[in-house]
């Protein structure tokens, strides 16, 4: 009798010791860091207006080198809204980046470039975090829309063939 006890015992102890370790483990890990600082950067590449050469955006503007970088914190709200000159709204929570086409169809620096994007063009957002993040992959809503893991701290948002570059084109890439 005192032997079944002491396996109930024995049993229910591990039973305890494992349920713990479980409970230990970090459920609230994100691919993103809340609160992490993030700069965008764009280029653009292409055989008819770049000849296959990848270019900073500033150099197709004619704007200073870095002028149209910038820098938000990661929180609850958009971080960069009306970016590249009023082109998208980019959206970036512990789990996901979202970009939405917020330039008008009579826009004056994007209103003739709205088109299907045809082969051999990428439009890239370099996504630089201050700090290391946990993405290990990604899935994205648009066939023509990829995440390149540069390293733990860049990501690169890329934009390519049969894209449908127009007004309130959106696209999310969930992480994990």
């Amino acid at each position: 009798m005192k032997q079944i006890k002491l396996m109930k015992l024995l049993m229910l102890s591990l039973l305890t010791v494992l349920c713990i370790s479980c409970d230990d483990d970090d459920d609230t890990t994100t691919p993103i860091t809340t609160g992490v600082n993030v700069t965008v950067t764009n280029t653009f590449q292409s055989t008819a207006f770049t000849q296959g050469a990848e270019l900073a955006i500033e150099d197709l503007f004619q704007m200073s080198a870095g002028s149209l970088a910038a820098t938000a914190t990661v929180s609850d709200g958009i971080e960069f809204p009306a970016y590249l000159l009023n082109l998208y709204d980019i959206d970036i929570d512990e789990n996901s980046i979202s970009f939405t086409v917020v330039a008008e169809l009579d826009d004056p620096n994007y209103g003739t470039l709205f088109r299907v994007l045809e082969a051999d063009t990428y439009d890239r957002y370099y996504l630089t975090f201050d700090e290391e993040q946990d993405i290990s992959g990604f899935t994205s809503s648009n066939a023509s829309v990829n995440l390149r893991i540069d390293t733990g701290n860049v990501l690169v948002v890329e934009i390519g063939e049969g894209y449908d570059f127009k007004p309130n084109q959106s696209f999310t890439i969930t992480l994990n």
